[in-house]
Protein backbone atom coordinates (compact mmCIF):
# COMPACT_ATOMS: atom_id res chain seq x y z
CA UNK A 1 0.00 0.00 0.00
CA UNK A 2 1.15 3.40 -0.69
CA UNK A 3 1.82 6.28 1.18
CA UNK A 4 -0.86 8.90 0.59
CA UNK A 5 0.16 12.61 1.58
CA UNK A 6 -1.75 13.64 4.58
CA UNK A 7 -4.02 16.98 5.28
CA UNK A 8 -4.01 17.26 8.49
CA UNK A 9 -7.37 19.86 9.89
CA UNK A 10 -6.52 21.46 13.49
CA UNK A 11 -7.74 23.87 15.61
CA UNK A 12 -9.18 24.98 19.02
CA UNK A 13 -12.96 23.43 19.56
CA UNK A 14 -15.86 24.49 17.78
CA UNK A 15 -14.30 26.49 15.08
CA UNK A 16 -15.85 24.21 12.28
CA UNK A 17 -13.06 21.59 11.56
CA UNK A 18 -15.87 18.78 11.37
CA UNK A 19 -17.61 21.05 8.80
CA UNK A 20 -14.73 21.51 6.52
CA UNK A 21 -13.46 17.68 6.85
CA UNK A 22 -17.47 16.87 5.33
CA UNK A 23 -17.74 19.53 3.13
CA UNK A 24 -14.69 18.35 0.92
CA UNK A 25 -15.32 14.91 1.30
CA UNK A 26 -18.54 16.05 -0.27
CA UNK A 27 -20.77 14.00 2.45
CA UNK A 28 -21.44 13.95 6.06
CA UNK A 29 -18.53 12.08 7.67
CA UNK A 30 -18.11 13.62 11.13
CA UNK A 31 -20.51 14.57 13.75
CA UNK A 32 -21.35 18.50 13.77
CA UNK A 33 -22.58 19.92 16.88
CA UNK A 34 -21.94 23.96 18.26
CA UNK A 35 -20.77 22.29 21.41
CA UNK A 36 -17.30 21.89 22.19
CA UNK A 37 -15.36 18.67 22.34
CA UNK A 38 -17.93 16.52 19.68
CA UNK A 39 -14.69 15.51 18.13
CA UNK A 40 -12.13 13.61 20.14
CA UNK A 41 -10.60 11.07 18.20
CA UNK A 42 -8.84 11.11 14.70
CA UNK A 43 -11.08 10.73 12.09
CA UNK A 44 -8.93 9.40 8.87
CA UNK A 45 -10.79 9.44 5.24
CA UNK A 46 -9.44 9.09 1.61
CA UNK A 47 -10.13 12.20 -0.45
CA UNK A 48 -9.55 12.75 -3.93
CA UNK A 49 -9.63 15.86 -5.92
CA UNK A 50 -8.25 17.23 -8.97
CA UNK A 51 -6.34 13.78 -9.32
CA UNK A 52 -4.68 13.64 -6.37
CA UNK A 53 -5.60 11.28 -3.44
CA UNK A 54 -4.69 12.18 0.30
CA UNK A 55 -5.27 11.20 3.71
CA UNK A 56 -7.79 14.25 5.49
CA UNK A 57 -7.65 13.62 9.12
CA UNK A 58 -9.95 15.61 11.06
CA UNK A 59 -8.96 16.31 14.59
CA UNK A 60 -10.59 16.87 18.18
CA UNK A 61 -10.59 20.41 19.46
CA UNK A 62 -8.04 21.84 21.56
CA UNK A 63 -9.80 22.56 24.48
CA UNK A 64 -9.07 23.66 28.27
CA UNK A 65 -8.67 20.61 30.32
CA UNK A 66 -11.23 21.87 32.91
CA UNK A 67 -13.87 21.33 30.65
CA UNK A 68 -13.45 18.34 29.74
CA UNK A 69 -11.80 14.84 31.71
CA UNK A 70 -10.30 14.10 28.05
CA UNK A 71 -8.83 17.14 26.70
CA UNK A 72 -4.62 15.76 27.41
CA UNK A 73 -5.77 12.14 25.81
CA UNK A 74 -7.28 14.73 22.93
CA UNK A 75 -4.34 16.93 22.95
CA UNK A 76 -2.14 13.82 22.44
CA UNK A 77 -4.15 12.46 19.38
CA UNK A 78 -3.73 16.25 17.76
CA UNK A 79 0.07 15.70 18.35
CA UNK A 80 -0.15 12.12 16.65
CA UNK A 81 -1.86 13.79 13.84
CA UNK A 82 0.46 16.57 13.48
CA UNK A 83 3.35 14.07 13.49
CA UNK A 84 2.08 12.19 10.23
CA UNK A 85 0.71 15.35 8.37
CA UNK A 86 2.63 16.68 5.32
CA UNK A 87 -0.24 19.43 5.11
CA UNK A 88 -1.35 21.36 8.25
CA UNK A 89 -4.53 23.25 7.93
CA UNK A 90 -4.82 25.65 10.63
CA UNK A 91 -8.38 27.06 11.55
CA UNK A 92 -9.99 29.52 13.91
CA UNK A 93 -13.15 31.44 13.89
CA UNK A 94 -13.41 34.53 12.05
CA UNK A 95 -16.43 35.78 14.03
CA UNK A 96 -14.28 35.60 17.71
CA UNK A 97 -10.95 36.71 16.42
CA UNK A 98 -7.88 35.19 18.43
CA UNK A 99 -7.87 33.40 21.31
CA UNK A 100 -5.69 32.51 24.20
CA UNK A 101 -6.31 28.78 22.60
CA UNK A 102 -5.56 29.83 19.42
CA UNK A 103 -2.38 30.75 20.00
CA UNK A 104 -1.42 27.84 22.24
CA UNK A 105 -2.15 25.55 19.68
CA UNK A 106 -0.40 27.52 16.92
CA UNK A 107 3.01 27.80 18.88
CA UNK A 108 2.59 23.63 19.13
CA UNK A 109 2.03 23.69 15.44
CA UNK A 110 5.13 25.82 14.07
CA UNK A 111 7.61 23.57 16.52
CA UNK A 112 6.67 20.71 14.60
CA UNK A 113 8.04 22.67 11.23
CA UNK A 114 4.99 21.53 8.93
CA UNK A 115 3.72 23.21 6.13
CA UNK A 116 0.69 25.32 7.52
CA UNK A 117 -2.01 26.55 5.70
CA UNK A 118 -3.99 29.56 8.11
CA UNK A 119 -7.84 29.18 7.35
CA UNK A 120 -10.41 31.61 9.08
CA UNK A 121 -13.58 29.76 9.35
CA UNK A 122 -17.34 31.19 9.44
CA UNK A 123 -16.34 34.47 6.94
CA UNK A 124 -18.74 34.36 3.94
CA UNK A 125 -20.22 37.80 5.36
CA UNK A 126 -18.03 40.97 4.34
CA UNK A 127 -17.67 42.13 8.18
CA UNK A 128 -16.44 38.58 8.79
CA UNK A 129 -13.44 39.54 7.27
CA UNK A 130 -12.60 42.93 8.50
CA UNK A 131 -9.96 41.58 11.29
CA UNK A 132 -7.89 40.29 8.56
CA UNK A 133 -4.95 42.20 10.27
CA UNK A 134 -5.51 40.03 13.79
CA UNK A 135 -5.11 36.74 11.77
CA UNK A 136 -1.49 37.33 11.15
CA UNK A 137 -0.63 37.41 14.50
CA UNK A 138 -0.43 33.96 14.23
CA UNK A 139 2.74 34.15 12.31
CA UNK A 140 1.42 31.71 9.85
CA UNK A 141 1.15 33.91 7.02
CA UNK A 142 -2.08 35.35 5.13
CA UNK A 143 -5.40 33.12 5.95
CA UNK A 144 -7.55 31.50 3.47
CA UNK A 145 -11.10 33.18 4.41
CA UNK A 146 -13.82 30.19 4.25
CA UNK A 147 -17.23 29.15 5.44
CA UNK A 148 -17.52 25.35 5.57
CA UNK A 149 -21.41 25.04 6.11
CA UNK A 150 -21.78 27.80 3.21
CA UNK A 151 -19.26 26.47 0.58
CA UNK A 152 -17.84 30.24 0.51
CA UNK A 153 -14.49 30.45 0.03
CA UNK A 154 -13.68 26.64 -0.89
CA UNK A 155 -12.30 26.74 -4.82
CA UNK A 156 -9.79 28.82 -3.25
CA UNK A 157 -8.53 26.90 -0.66
CA UNK A 158 -8.18 23.76 -3.09
CA UNK A 159 -6.57 26.01 -5.57
CA UNK A 160 -3.95 26.41 -2.50
CA UNK A 161 -3.91 22.86 -1.59
CA UNK A 162 -2.67 21.81 -5.20
CA UNK A 163 0.16 24.20 -4.94
CA UNK A 164 1.24 22.04 -1.74
CA UNK A 165 0.15 18.61 -2.81
CA UNK A 166 1.66 16.94 -5.58
CA UNK A 167 -0.71 15.42 -8.73
CA UNK A 168 -0.33 11.46 -8.04
CA UNK A 169 1.60 9.71 -10.82
CA UNK A 170 0.40 6.80 -12.40
CA UNK A 171 -3.25 5.21 -12.92
CA UNK A 172 -4.63 4.37 -8.71
CA UNK A 173 -5.77 1.40 -8.17
CA UNK A 174 -8.08 0.75 -5.23
CA UNK A 175 -7.22 -0.98 -2.81
CA UNK A 176 -8.57 -4.34 -1.62
CA UNK A 177 -10.02 -3.84 1.57
CA UNK A 178 -12.10 -5.87 3.96
CA UNK A 179 -14.01 -3.77 6.35
CA UNK A 180 -14.82 -4.37 9.71
CA UNK A 181 -17.00 -2.48 11.76
CA UNK A 182 -16.64 -2.92 15.32
CA UNK A 183 -19.83 -2.77 17.96
CA UNK A 184 -21.68 -3.13 20.68
CA UNK A 185 -22.60 -0.97 24.07
CA UNK A 186 -20.45 2.16 25.73
CA UNK A 187 -17.55 0.83 27.46
CA UNK A 188 -17.50 -2.77 26.08
CA UNK A 189 -13.98 -2.70 24.76
CA UNK A 190 -14.24 -1.12 21.14
CA UNK A 191 -11.17 1.34 21.33
CA UNK A 192 -9.55 -0.64 22.83
CA UNK A 193 -9.04 -3.59 20.30
CA UNK A 194 -9.23 -1.09 17.30
CA UNK A 195 -5.81 0.41 19.19
CA UNK A 196 -4.57 -3.44 19.83
CA UNK A 197 -4.95 -3.86 16.01
CA UNK A 198 -3.10 -1.00 14.71
CA UNK A 199 -0.67 -0.98 17.13
CA UNK A 200 -0.73 2.46 18.49
CA UNK A 201 -2.92 4.44 20.26
CA UNK A 202 -5.64 5.89 17.67
CA UNK A 203 -8.15 5.90 19.83
CA UNK A 204 -8.57 7.70 23.14
CA UNK A 205 -9.91 4.65 25.66
CA UNK A 206 -11.26 5.74 28.74
CA UNK A 207 -13.57 4.20 31.58
CA UNK A 208 -16.01 6.75 30.93
CA UNK A 209 -18.88 5.22 28.88
CA UNK A 210 -19.38 6.93 25.47
CA UNK A 211 -15.80 8.21 25.03
CA UNK A 212 -16.18 7.59 21.33
CA UNK A 213 -18.54 9.97 19.28
CA UNK A 214 -17.96 9.09 16.50
CA UNK A 215 -17.67 5.65 13.98
CA UNK A 216 -13.88 6.71 12.91
CA UNK A 217 -11.78 4.63 10.44
CA UNK A 218 -8.72 3.26 9.99
CA UNK A 219 -6.35 0.77 8.22
CA UNK A 220 -3.70 -2.21 9.01
CA UNK A 221 -2.09 -4.71 7.20
CA UNK A 222 -2.17 -8.24 9.00
CA UNK A 223 -0.57 -11.34 7.40
CA UNK A 224 -1.09 -10.07 4.13
CA UNK A 225 -4.51 -9.26 4.30
CA UNK A 226 -5.68 -5.07 4.36
CA UNK A 227 -8.23 -4.39 6.40
CA UNK A 228 -10.05 -1.03 6.91
CA UNK A 229 -11.92 -1.04 10.61
CA UNK A 230 -14.12 1.07 11.99
CA UNK A 231 -14.29 2.12 15.65
CA UNK A 232 -18.20 2.94 16.83
CA UNK A 233 -19.86 5.22 19.20
CA UNK A 234 -21.22 2.71 21.88
CA UNK A 235 -25.01 1.90 20.74
CA UNK A 236 -27.43 2.43 23.64
CA UNK A 237 -31.32 2.22 24.17
CA UNK A 238 -33.04 4.79 22.52
CA UNK A 239 -35.17 5.24 25.72
CA UNK A 240 -31.72 6.58 27.05
CA UNK A 241 -30.81 8.79 24.01
CA UNK A 242 -32.17 12.08 25.34
CA UNK A 243 -28.63 13.72 23.77
CA UNK A 244 -28.82 15.14 19.97
CA UNK A 245 -24.88 14.22 19.57
CA UNK A 246 -25.42 10.82 20.95
CA UNK A 247 -28.29 10.43 18.47
CA UNK A 248 -26.78 11.13 15.10
CA UNK A 249 -23.55 8.93 16.91
CA UNK A 250 -26.23 5.70 16.70
CA UNK A 251 -27.19 6.54 13.58
CA UNK A 252 -23.52 6.85 12.37
CA UNK A 253 -23.16 3.36 14.01
CA UNK A 254 -25.87 1.42 12.04
CA UNK A 255 -24.67 3.17 9.26
CA UNK A 256 -20.75 1.46 9.64
CA UNK A 257 -22.90 -1.92 9.22
CA UNK A 258 -23.96 -1.01 5.77
CA UNK A 259 -20.47 0.04 4.55
CA UNK A 260 -18.93 -3.08 6.47
CA UNK A 261 -18.31 -6.72 5.11
CA UNK A 262 -18.32 -7.95 8.47
CA UNK A 263 -19.29 -6.61 11.87
CA UNK A 264 -17.83 -7.70 14.72
CA UNK A 265 -20.31 -7.34 17.94
CA UNK A 266 -18.08 -6.95 21.24
CA UNK A 267 -19.85 -8.72 24.31
CA UNK A 268 -18.19 -7.62 27.53
CA UNK A 269 -17.00 -10.87 29.34
CA UNK A 270 -17.90 -9.36 32.74
CA UNK A 271 -21.60 -8.38 32.08
CA UNK A 272 -24.62 -10.77 31.85
CA UNK A 273 -25.39 -11.84 28.09
CA UNK A 274 -26.95 -9.87 25.45
CA UNK A 275 -29.11 -7.33 26.44
CA UNK A 276 -31.99 -5.91 23.94
CA UNK A 277 -29.47 -2.95 22.49
CA UNK A 278 -27.16 -5.90 20.86
CA UNK A 279 -30.32 -7.89 20.14
CA UNK A 280 -31.04 -4.93 17.64
CA UNK A 281 -27.41 -4.94 16.36
CA UNK A 282 -28.23 -8.46 15.22
CA UNK A 283 -31.43 -7.54 13.67
CA UNK A 284 -29.54 -5.05 11.93
CA UNK A 285 -26.29 -6.85 10.46
CA UNK A 286 -29.05 -10.02 9.08
CA UNK A 287 -31.18 -6.99 7.73
CA UNK A 288 -28.15 -5.62 5.85
CA UNK A 289 -26.78 -9.04 4.82
CA UNK A 290 -23.81 -8.64 6.44
CA UNK A 291 -21.37 -11.44 8.29
CA UNK A 292 -20.70 -11.62 11.96
CA UNK A 293 -18.66 -12.34 14.74
CA UNK A 294 -18.97 -11.97 18.22
CA UNK A 295 -16.31 -11.37 20.41
CA UNK A 296 -16.29 -11.58 23.64
CA UNK A 297 -14.06 -8.94 25.67
CA UNK A 298 -12.07 -8.20 28.29
CA UNK A 299 -11.76 -12.22 28.75
CA UNK A 300 -8.10 -11.37 31.03
CA UNK A 301 -10.14 -9.61 33.26
CA UNK A 302 -12.84 -12.80 33.87
CA UNK A 303 -12.49 -15.58 36.70
CA UNK A 304 -12.62 -18.73 35.07
CA UNK A 305 -12.20 -22.15 34.48
CA UNK A 306 -11.75 -24.52 31.72
CA UNK A 307 -15.73 -24.76 31.35
CA UNK A 308 -16.53 -20.72 31.05
CA UNK A 309 -15.96 -19.97 27.47
CA UNK A 310 -18.61 -23.25 26.12
CA UNK A 311 -20.72 -22.06 29.52
CA UNK A 312 -21.55 -18.71 28.02
CA UNK A 313 -21.59 -19.62 24.42
CA UNK A 314 -23.86 -22.17 25.19
CA UNK A 315 -25.92 -19.72 27.53
CA UNK A 316 -26.42 -16.61 24.56
CA UNK A 317 -26.85 -19.81 21.63
CA UNK A 318 -29.68 -20.76 23.80
CA UNK A 319 -31.36 -17.83 24.52
CA UNK A 320 -30.87 -16.43 20.57
CA UNK A 321 -31.17 -19.19 18.09
CA UNK A 322 -29.97 -17.07 15.22
CA UNK A 323 -26.34 -17.50 17.09
CA UNK A 324 -26.19 -21.04 16.69
CA UNK A 325 -23.92 -20.83 14.02
CA UNK A 326 -22.59 -17.75 14.79
CA UNK A 327 -18.45 -17.72 15.03
CA UNK A 328 -17.55 -16.75 18.87
CA UNK A 329 -14.59 -15.66 20.03
CA UNK A 330 -13.49 -14.52 23.40
CA UNK A 331 -10.33 -12.38 23.77
CA UNK A 332 -8.46 -9.48 25.33
CA UNK A 333 -7.79 -6.47 23.41
CA UNK A 334 -5.46 -4.89 26.40
CA UNK A 335 -3.34 -8.24 26.47
CA UNK A 336 -3.60 -9.40 22.58
CA UNK A 337 -4.75 -12.62 23.67
CA UNK A 338 -6.71 -14.37 20.69
CA UNK A 339 -6.77 -10.84 18.81
CA UNK A 340 -5.22 -13.37 15.83
CA UNK A 341 -7.89 -15.96 16.39
CA UNK A 342 -10.78 -13.15 15.68
CA UNK A 343 -8.71 -11.83 12.82
CA UNK A 344 -8.86 -15.08 11.34
CA UNK A 345 -12.49 -15.88 12.12
CA UNK A 346 -13.37 -12.64 10.01
CA UNK A 347 -11.48 -13.55 7.00
CA UNK A 348 -13.37 -17.09 7.18
CA UNK A 349 -16.82 -14.99 7.46
CA UNK A 350 -15.63 -12.77 4.54
CA UNK A 351 -14.27 -15.89 2.35
CA UNK A 352 -17.85 -17.87 3.35
CA UNK A 353 -19.79 -14.63 2.30
CA UNK A 354 -18.02 -14.82 -1.29
CA UNK A 355 -18.42 -18.39 -1.64
CA UNK A 356 -19.97 -19.68 -4.92
CA UNK A 357 -21.32 -23.08 -3.30
CA UNK A 358 -20.80 -24.97 -7.48
CA UNK A 359 -23.64 -26.18 -8.95
CA UNK A 360 -22.88 -30.13 -8.29
CA UNK A 361 -22.86 -29.40 -4.71
CA UNK A 362 -26.15 -27.71 -4.80
CA UNK A 363 -27.62 -30.66 -6.58
CA UNK A 364 -26.43 -32.81 -3.64
CA UNK A 365 -27.27 -30.65 -0.97
CA UNK A 366 -30.93 -30.25 -1.88
CA UNK A 367 -31.44 -34.20 -2.44
CA UNK A 368 -29.71 -34.91 0.72
CA UNK A 369 -32.35 -31.97 2.14
CA UNK A 370 -35.32 -34.10 0.55
CA UNK A 371 -34.18 -37.69 1.67
CA UNK A 372 -33.61 -36.59 5.54
CA UNK A 373 -37.07 -34.51 5.64
CA UNK A 374 -39.71 -33.69 2.90
CA UNK A 375 -41.38 -30.19 2.94
CA UNK A 376 -44.51 -30.52 5.66
CA UNK A 377 -47.98 -30.46 4.61
CA UNK A 378 -49.83 -27.22 4.00
CA UNK A 379 -53.61 -27.62 4.18
CA UNK A 380 -53.77 -31.05 3.75
CA UNK A 381 -51.69 -31.09 0.43
CA UNK A 382 -48.48 -31.89 -0.16
CA UNK A 383 -45.94 -28.73 -0.72
CA UNK A 384 -43.24 -29.86 -3.40
CA UNK A 385 -39.57 -28.40 -3.94
CA UNK A 386 -38.88 -29.32 -7.61
CA UNK A 387 -35.21 -27.88 -8.08
CA UNK A 388 -32.99 -25.58 -6.60
CA UNK A 389 -29.76 -23.15 -6.97
CA UNK A 390 -27.45 -20.39 -5.50
CA UNK A 391 -28.55 -17.40 -7.08
CA UNK A 392 -26.47 -14.76 -5.72
CA UNK A 393 -23.31 -14.06 -3.28
CA UNK A 394 -22.41 -11.90 -0.34
CA UNK A 395 -24.50 -13.25 0.89
CA UNK A 396 -25.01 -16.11 -0.49
CA UNK A 397 -28.73 -17.23 -1.73
CA UNK A 398 -30.66 -20.42 -2.07
CA UNK A 399 -33.82 -20.50 -4.35
CA UNK A 400 -36.08 -23.40 -4.34
CA UNK A 401 -38.73 -23.83 -7.28
CA UNK A 402 -42.23 -24.63 -5.91
CA UNK A 403 -45.66 -24.50 -6.81
CA UNK A 404 -46.91 -22.54 -3.37
CA UNK A 405 -43.80 -20.59 -2.16
CA UNK A 406 -46.41 -19.18 0.14
CA UNK A 407 -47.02 -22.49 2.02
CA UNK A 408 -43.69 -23.77 2.75
CA UNK A 409 -43.27 -23.88 6.65
CA UNK A 410 -41.01 -21.36 8.30
CA UNK A 411 -39.55 -24.29 10.25
CA UNK A 412 -38.71 -26.23 6.88
CA UNK A 413 -37.09 -22.75 5.89
CA UNK A 414 -34.69 -22.76 8.97
CA UNK A 415 -34.04 -26.80 8.43
CA UNK A 416 -32.92 -25.98 5.34
CA UNK A 417 -31.00 -23.31 5.76
CA UNK A 418 -29.44 -25.35 8.80
CA UNK A 419 -28.39 -28.01 6.53
CA UNK A 420 -26.85 -25.54 3.73
CA UNK A 421 -24.41 -24.23 6.69
CA UNK A 422 -23.40 -26.97 7.99
CA UNK A 423 -22.87 -28.49 4.52
CA UNK A 424 -20.87 -25.38 3.20
CA UNK A 425 -19.26 -23.81 5.84
CA UNK A 426 -20.94 -20.86 6.13
CA UNK A 427 -21.24 -19.89 9.81
CA UNK A 428 -21.54 -16.44 10.50
CA UNK A 429 -23.10 -15.93 6.99
CA UNK A 430 -26.70 -14.36 6.62
CA UNK A 431 -27.65 -16.88 4.18
CA UNK A 432 -30.82 -16.37 2.78
CA UNK A 433 -33.43 -18.66 1.28
CA UNK A 434 -36.04 -17.93 -1.11
CA UNK A 435 -38.89 -20.13 -2.87
CA UNK A 436 -40.13 -19.25 -6.34
CA UNK A 437 -42.65 -20.47 -9.06
CA UNK A 438 -40.12 -20.44 -11.59
CA UNK A 439 -36.24 -20.80 -11.16
CA UNK A 440 -33.84 -18.91 -13.50
CA UNK A 441 -30.94 -21.29 -13.02
CA UNK A 442 -27.60 -19.34 -12.45
CA UNK A 443 -24.23 -20.81 -13.57
CA UNK A 444 -21.18 -20.72 -11.47
CA UNK A 445 -19.76 -18.68 -13.90
CA UNK A 446 -22.54 -16.13 -13.66
CA UNK A 447 -22.40 -15.63 -10.10
CA UNK A 448 -18.39 -15.35 -10.56
CA UNK A 449 -19.55 -12.18 -12.31
CA UNK A 450 -20.78 -10.92 -9.28
CA UNK A 451 -18.28 -11.10 -7.25
CA UNK A 452 -18.16 -14.61 -5.94
CA UNK A 453 -15.21 -16.88 -5.34
CA UNK A 454 -15.42 -20.33 -7.32
CA UNK A 455 -14.67 -23.28 -5.22
CA UNK A 456 -12.21 -25.06 -6.34
CA UNK A 457 -14.54 -28.25 -6.73
CA UNK A 458 -16.48 -26.43 -9.32
CA UNK A 459 -16.26 -25.53 -12.76
CA UNK A 460 -13.32 -22.51 -13.39
CA UNK A 461 -15.01 -19.28 -14.34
Amino acid sequence: MTQRPCIAIVGRANVGKSSLFNRLLGHRVAVVHDRPGVTRDRHFREWEFDGRRVDLVDTGGFIDESLDPLADQVRKQIDLALDAADVVLFMIDARTGITYDDIQLARAVQRKGKTVQLIANKAERPQDREAIGEWMKLGMGPAAPVSATAGYGLDGLCEILRRLIPASRGKYVPDEKLRIAILGRPNAGKSTLVNRLLGEDRMIVSPVPGTTRDSIDAEFIWQGHHFQVTDTAGLRKKARVNDDVEYYSNMRSLESIRRSDVVILLVDSLEEGLPEQDLRILRQVEEAGKGLVVAISKWDALEKDHKTFDILCKGMRQRIPALAETPMVAFSGLTGQRVPRLLESVLAVREASMKILGRENVIAYFKECLDAHSPPYAHGRPVILTRCCQVHVNPPMLAFETDSPDLVAESYRRFLRSRAIDRFGLAGIPLRISFRKKLELRTDEDLARFGGDVPESAPEA
